[in-house]
């Protein structure tokens, strides 16, 4: 079976997961662009649960950015509620999102995706009894991207954002409080640099990270951790963690380094829960 078969049939799980709805209260969200919000089938209208978005990168769309990342049953099986909305589409019939002036639209239509995906959150926090202090959005390559500019531009409900294979804003970034950072990238990813040599200005991965401590306030430099097994073509525990220090409660700077990863690494089983053990661990205080 193909690679895209393969993707195509776990986006249609995903599809399933988490879908209907257990009480009385809307699921559709977005107007135009619309998306379904996923529910955890066990739902309990006395819980405040974690809002989850996921946002894909350049040319893909949510359900396979889902599918990729290995969290088509997060709803259910963490008892979340999961976003995967889709970008406006470009002249070339890619969904994208309109992020920085680094990525991604190519053809300059000046889409307003902050106020699209602002108002997906500010809509399902009105309709769903979610946990103010758990919004997080996990974002590849593009939406990783737009994951920081959300983070920069309506960190009031954003608490935590995890972005693979993207860089930190260009265009002028000024959060209303700290949002807790974890960047995760691989020093071989030749479409989106390590390094940020991308030919438009966009910081590397060491200096992205840097950014948003000092915009978190953060008063130490990074510390390593131990390495994690994140990339399954890659033998051993390749990816470097580094945390900085001195960092307060509401705004950690992470940093994972994947030696020898590329821009679409082959995730191990270890990925999901390592991923879910970080945003658990850094909520809004």
């Amino acid at each position: 079976m193909s690679k895209a078969a393969v993707i195509f049939g776990l986006a249609l799980a995903v599809a399933a997961c988490g879908s209907e709805p257990p009480v009385d209260r809307p699921i559709n969200f977005g107007g135009d662009r619309p998306v379904q919000l996923q529910v955890p089938a066990a739902f309990d209208d006395g819980v405040d649960y974690p809002l989850v978005m996921i946002l894909h990168g350049y040319s893909a769309g949510g359900f396979v950015q889902q599918a990729y990342l290995g969290l088509g049953n997060l709803a259910d099986a963490e008892g979340m509620l999961v976003l995967a909305p889709d970008g406006t589409v470009d002249s070339i019939d890619n969904p994208f999102w309109n992020a920085d002036p680094a990525c991604c639209d190519f053809d300059r239509t000046g889409v307003d995706d902050v106020a699209y995906l602002g108002g997906l959150i500010d809509d399902v926090m009105a309709a769903w009894p979610v946990d103010p202090a758990r919004v997080t959005l996990l974002g590849h390559s593009n939406g990783s991207f737009m994951a920081y500019r959300m983070a920069c531009d309506r960190a009031d409900v954003v608490t935590s954002i995890a972005g693979l294979a993207g860089l930190g804003p260009t265009a002028p970034c000024s959060p209303a409080q700290p949002v807790h950072v974890l960047h995760i990238h691989g020093t071989a990813d030749g479409t989106v640099p390590y390094d940020g040599n991308n030919g438009v200005g966009s910081p590397g991965a060491v200096a992205t990270v840097a950014a948003f401590a000092e915009r978190n306030g953060c008063q130490g430099g990074p510390t390593a951790a131990a390495s994690k097994d994140l990339v399954a073509s890659i033998p051993g525990a390749e990816t470097a963690v580094e945390v900085t220090g001195g960092c307060p409660g509401a705004g950690a700077a992470d940093l994972w380094t994947m030696e020898g990863g590329g821009h679409l690494p082959s995730l191990t089983s270890s990925f999901v829960p390592e991923l879910l053990a970080w945003i658990a661990a850094h909520p809004r205080p």
